[in-house]
């Protein structure tokens, strides 16, 4: 199972009890007052699924009358909850986990079409963009000459090329990376250079630990709720 999928795992069974699946929905509008109709809407349960399980919700202390609209009680979610501050926290957690997890197959992708495209060795254009990130060129002021770091029948294609497409910069004849050619040059270093990089599946490994804390986390919830 991928991480992706883990993560997909993880946000049904966080959403399975009726209770996490109410106070989930009031998180998403925290600031907003509901009535139990709308807190059943909002959380796809049915009024008498909530009603049966309302009892609870006020035993958690989980949410809090705010007002009255004629003979309507308002409610919403009450962040002082231990309960809801646990949820929310757990929350937060997997969408750190779940946007690492979409980035870095990203990356994949970008490092699997730069291979089918490139090969598995660096491009020049690349491979002078990287000399130039290493020798900390970045910026007119940190300029270094030309022969630093190319060689002479490099000079008129791809510096050149580098020049036109506006990721390098000349001046009085030293060169740096412009704005864009840093960006470049750190994407590239991102494909190429693995021993700068956690490799996608070492990061991945990382993401399955986590995953495997916030297991604990949520398994540690339900009982809670249980009680």
């Amino acid at each position: 199972m991928s991480a992706k999928d883990d993560v997909s795992t993880f946000l049904r069974s966080f959403t399975k009890s009726p209770q996490i699946k109410v106070i989930n929905s009031l998180a998403d509008k925290p600031e907003y007052e509901f009535t139990k109709t709308d807190m059943a809407s909002r959380s796809g349960i049915g009024r008498t699924t909530l009603y049966r399980i309302w009892d609870d919700l006020e035993r958690m202390k989980a949410i809090t009358p705010s007002r009255k609209v004629g003979a309507v009680t308002l409610f919403r979610l009450n962040l002082e909850s231990p309960i809801v501050q646990s949820l929310l926290s757990i929350r937060d957690r997997l969408q750190v986990i779940e946007t690492a997890v979409n980035k870095i197959e990203d990356l994949h992708n970008v490092e699997e079409q730069a291979k089918t495209e490139f090969g598995p060795e660096i491009p020049t254009s690349s491979s002078l963009l990287l000399k130039l990130l290493d020798l900390k060129a970045t910026s007119p002021s940190r300029a270094v000459p030309l022969q630093k770091f190319v060689s002479e029948k490099q000079v008129d294609s791809t510096i050149q090329a580098l020049l036109k497409s506006g990721l390098v910069q000349e001046t009085d004849r030293k060169y740096s990376l412009t704005s864009l050619g840093i960006l470049t040059a750190e994407g590239a270093a991102a494909i190429w250079r693995k021993d700068d990089r956690h490799t996608i599946g070492e990061t991945l490994s990382s993401l399955k630990v986590a995953l495997d804390a916030v297991s604990g986390d949520i398994k540690k919830l339900s009982k809670e709720l249980r009680t």
